[in-house]
Order: structure tokens, then sequence, then C-alpha cells
């Protein structure tokens, strides 16, 4: 019983923190308004 609940807890966290870090890369990653505003004007 204690080990379902171990693993149902470690496979929960890990579930937020991959989630977390894929919400940061996303975040760095996406352009910048600066960045669309020159890549329309170079069109």
């Amino acid at each position: 019983m204690r080990y379902s609940i171990m693993l149902q807890l470690v496979s929960f966290l890990t579930l937020i923190f991959l989630g977390t870090a894929a919400f940061f890369a996303w975040m760095q990653n996406r352009p910048t308004p600066e960045q669309n505003r020159t890549t329309l004007l170079m069109r």
C-alpha cells in the first residue's frame, strides 16, 4: 500500500516538473513582439 502511494506521489511530482520545464522552455523560445515586427517589415 505504501509503495503505491509513494509511486503515485513521485509520478505526480515528475509530471509537474516536466510541465513547468516545458512551460519555461516555451516562454524562452517564443518570439518577442519586437522580433515579430522586424520579420513583418523584412517581408
